[in-house]
């Protein structure tokens, strides 16, 4: 990888990167402030979603397959059957050592669910589809170079989006300028860094209400 001169124009110097095909290169800052929400997300859940977990449809032991127990510091002990583990190559980032993930239904089904790493028993998100906020958000999608590589040829309904949703008091935020695409055969994901503008990093999202008690 190397820092090369693109353009020279009086005193302004514009620099690009070269770097070998599938590298990801992100500005420095971007990459931090994706950092930062990942660390601000997994330390603010959301308490109404801790309860009553379950592996999500489709991602339990199929046939004879063997199930194995892993122990979290939220949920206790959790059934893991390898079919339903997501596997991160890379990380994510601010957690470079985090590379299988479980997903976890909530008593808010539909709505949020867990990721639950395996590889650290404290660390898990609250994570929800992005389509519920932006239904096109799939068509929207322009994954930058180094990201096509990892992703393609597969179309869009070969893909699982997810977002990972930060909680702040009685408010809460997704961040849909770094979704979590997994390949749904291969069960491989990557955290994408869409653009480095930081219009999506903060999506309002508008919570379930609470169910009151009956006059």
């Amino acid at each position: 990888m190397r820092v090369v001169v693109l353009e020279v124009k009086g005193s302004s110097v514009r620099l690009g990167i070269e770097a070998p095909e599938g590298v990801r290169v992100h500005r420095d800052e971007v990459l931090r402030r994706i950092e930062e929400e990942n660390r601000h997300a997994m330390e603010n859940p959301r308490e109404s979603v801790s309860g009553g977990v379950s592996q999500k449809t489709g991602t339990t032991g199929k046939g004879g397959e063997s199930m194995v127990t892993f122990r979290t510091v939220r949920f206790g002990e959790i059934p893991v059957a390898e079919s339903g583990v997501i596997r991160f190559p890379d990380g994510l980032p601010g957690f470079p050592g985090a590379h299988r993930f479980l997903l976890l239904e909530t008593g808010e089904a539909q709505v949020f669910y867990w990721l639950q790493s395996l590889d650290d028993p404290a660390l898990a998100f609250v994570v929800m589809d992005p389509a519920l906020l932006v239904p096109d958000y799939m068509a929207r999608l322009v994954l930058p170079e180094w990201d096509r590589e990892f992703f393609a040829p597969l179309p869009s309904t070969s893909l699982t989006a997810m977002v990972i949703v930060t909680f702040s008091g009685e408010t809460a935020t997704a961040n849909l300028l770094a979704p979590l695409l997994v390949r749904d055969e291969e069960r491989l994901g990557r955290q994408v860094i869409l653009a480095e503008s930081e219009e999506w990093l903060r999506q309002p999202v508008f919570l379930p209400k609470k169910n009151s008690e009956a006059p």
